[in-house]
């Protein structure tokens, strides 16, 4: 009997920096099978072990970390028990793949790949006949989460008593995860100071039109932040009880959280292939989702927030990337053309300033009661995903 072939598909931990782009509240979008949202690592490695016979095929999903990270929840659960998402929100790994069915978890950090190989930094070599990058978004501050179970428990602890102690809270970054954070803030603890400090003239980025980014600025200010636009501020050295801009304004602080953007989770690609990847770190592909390898060869793919393509970051691009990748890689073992395109487009504000999509794609018509109102945080798509419900 011939060996085996193998799938290897880096990212299951990350959660991603993909979030749904289209709902009003939690219930809008609840027709939806729980599987059908969530990692674009796990789904990938789900439909191919689904298609596969395990007796050719076996398809190694390799995760940094020892659970699924929902980033939708995470702000919250940094913040507070209430709910209790946390373990809704952080999920084990070893019901991703159906018994019987083709699918290993592999868990390690991958620090290099090769023509034919992927290198995990306990020196673990896994070969591959097809490759699939879907390793997300890494991120920095409270949402810089550890990769094992007790130092994510001791992680989460330590932030919401550095919440529940401040009195003075500066968040350094205006963008969707300091909006965010500061709105979630003064609902949970609304007698505390709270601060934005955001280098633009308005909060978010330019993906959002003037008027609209106003209205989000306007209504952060009537809930009670106070928000520095067109300046900027670093974390001071310890102790300290103020911070001051580069302008010279001075803000009492006893707390200050940076929450600037992620970085793209592709480093290790840099020795593979060095003409793969753009400066910001997002991987270059065909509409096929292919990787245009310069060898020529035809066998490596990539899917979520890692793609280098012109639409929002966002959770409900998942299915569409997945259908596309499974579709061509299936299509290729029995020998057919992997003519599956993928026809995403710009996801950004859809009616005006009613509606827009912020930090992982959560489109909300109030941004401020959207907070209040969805109590559980999508945390059963992360829990469909990885089967934990």
């Amino acid at each position: 009997m011939s060996a085996k072939k193998n799938i290897v598909i880096i990212g299951a931990g990350n959660g991603s920096g993909l979030w749904f782009g289209g709902l009003v509240d939690e219930h809008a979008f609840s027709f939806l099978p729980p599987h059908t949202l969530g990692s674009a690592g796990i789904q990938t490695a789900q439909g191919l072990s689904k298609a596969l016979n395990p007796a050719e095929w076996s398809i190694q999903l390799v995760s940094d970390r020892q659970f699924h990270v929902h980033y939708v929840a995470m702000l919250r659960v940094l913040i507070t028990d209430e709910g209790e998402l946390a373990p809704k929100a952080l999920n084990p790994l070893d019901k991703v793949f159906d018994t019987g069915k083709a699918g290993e978890i592999v868990y390690g950090e991958v620090v290099s790949v090769e023509d034919g190989a992927v290198n995990l930094d306990d020196g673990k070599k896994l070969p591959y006949d097809y490759l699939v990058i879907a390793s997300g978004t890494t991120w920095g501050g409270p949402l810089a989460i550890p990769k094992t179970v007790e130092e994510k428990d001791k992680w989460i602890a330590e932030w919401r008593e550095k919440f529940a102690k401040a009195n003075d809270i500066v968040i350094l970054g205006g963008g969707a995860v300091g909006v965010e954070l500061a709105g979630e803030l003064k609902h949970f603890y609304p007698n505390k100071h709270v601060t934005l400090v955001h280098a633009e003239e308005s909060l978010l980025n330019a993906t959002y039109p003037p008027k609209f980014r106003k209205r989000v600025t306007d209504n952060l200010r009537s809930y009670g932040a106070n928000v520095i636009l067109g300046d900027k501020a670093t974390v001071p050295t310890q102790p300290y009880t103020s911070v001051t801009t580069q302008k010279g304004e001075k803000v009492d602080a006893d707390l200050v959280v940076p929450t600037w953007g992620g970085h793209r989770n592709t480093g290790y690609l840099t020795s593979f292939d060095s003409t793969i990847t753009t400066p910001e770190g997002n991987i270059r592909v065909l509409p096929s989702l292919r990787v245009p390898l310069s060898s020529g060869k035809t066998n490596v793919y990539a899917a979520g927030d890692v793609i280098d393509w012109d639409e929002q970051k966002q959770l409900g691009k998942i299915p569409g990337h997945v259908g596309v990748v499974v579709a061509n890689i299936l299509a290729s073992i029995q020998g057919k053309p992997a003519s599956k395109t993928y026809k995403g487009a710009p996801m950004g504000p859809t009616k005006g300033v009613a509606y827009f999509g912020m930090l992982w794609g959560l489109i909300f018509g109030d941004w401020v009661t959207s907070v209040i109102k969805s109590k559980t945080l999508l945390v059963w798509l992360a829990q469909g995903t990885t089967r934990n419900n």
